[in-house]
């Protein structure tokens, strides 16, 4: 059974001097299951602290609201069900552990039994590393950026989630090892028809391996589209499309706002090119535009 991800009014604060930074403002979102979803948006936009919250995996100290529902349970009674692929490599193996066992510990907190390492082969196989006995027996420096990368992917499934999450996969990667990973995370979604959340700046990862799109900016998703690449709606969406290389980077005039920085209407209203009065003044909520959902007056009625 196909099982959605709900969030509701998630809201996530640093309290700073002069009050609380919610670096997620209220967000509410129905994530179909079996999809493979992107969020995208500028440096700074909550991205990657919305998918901590998902997992609740924040820091200590961060205020948070709202709650995640999944298949109808608060997520953190069923975190069993999720897995993560994180970042970078060197930042989230221990380099003085042999790959093995480092697998291990994550099959021994799922209770997944392999004292022969027969299950472990299998999943680093599904990502091309077909010398699985020899990765297992390596440290993490004896194998090359794109190898660690598949094992990232491998450990990632041995939990046997139904949901993953991908912070940044190909971030600070060559042309050559961000390709390896956009073909790991293909091998996922048709051999093994998980869902997926995929936080990312890689525009073309999110083309080529995601069925819809999230677009973040201060906080707040603006659209969730599947044909975004072809009908983005927001304001907001369709500048940061034509800032692409390949559309002649013409950048959105302006800049985003700053943490602590407070609101009475669209937060995108100072850089926003239909800017009205009401933008100023209210706050959009987000509209049903036929299968996508946009935050913005320009689709409201009446």
């Amino acid at each position: 059974m196909v099982k959605n991800l709900v969030l509701e009014n998630i809201s996530v604060g640093f309290k700073l001097p002069q009050g609380v930074f919610y670096a997620v403002d209220d967000v509410s979102l129905n994530l179909p299951g079996g999809n493979f979803t992107a969020i995208i948006g500028e440096s700074g936009c909550g991205k990657s602290v919305l998918g901590q919250a998902i997992l609740n995996i924040l820091p200590s100290g961060v205020v948070k609201k709202g709650r995640v529902l999944y298949n109808g349970e608060q997520v953190e009674k069923i975190l069993s069900a999720f897995g993560i692929i994180p970042q970078n490599p060197s930042e989230s193996l221990n380099p003085v552990r042999k790959i093995g066992k480092q697998m291990q510990d994550i099959l021994n907190v799922h209770n997944i039994a392999d004292s022969d390492n027969s299950y472990k082969k299998q999943c680093l196989r599904l990502f091309g590393l077909q010398e699985a006995e020899r990765v297992l027996a390596a440290y993490p420096h004896e194998l090359s950026g794109g190898m660690l990368q598949r094992v990232l992917c491998a450990m990632a499934v041995s939990s046997k989630p139904e949901w993953i999450l991908a912070d940044e996969p190909t971030k600070g990667l060559d042309e050559q090892v961000g390709a390896v990973v956009r073909k790991n995370l293909l091998t996922i979604k048709q051999d093994l028809h998980l869902s997926m959340l995929i936080i990312t700046h890689d525009i073309a990862l999110a083309q080529e391996v995601c069925d819809d799109v999230l677009v973040m900016y201060a906080g707040q998703v603006l659209e969730h589209n599947a044909d975004i690449w072809h009908k983005p709606l927001h304001p907001y969406t369709q500048g940061f499309l034509q800032a692409l290389p390949k559309n002649g980077l013409q950048v959105i005039p302006g800049k985003a706002p700053v943490p602590g920085e407070s609101f009475t209407g669209c937060k995108f209203a100072a850089r926003c090119p239909y800017c009205t009065e009401r933008c100023k003044e209210e706050k959009p909520a987000m509209q049903q535009v036929g299968d996508a959902e946009v935050r913005c007056f320009l689709y409201a009625e009446g």
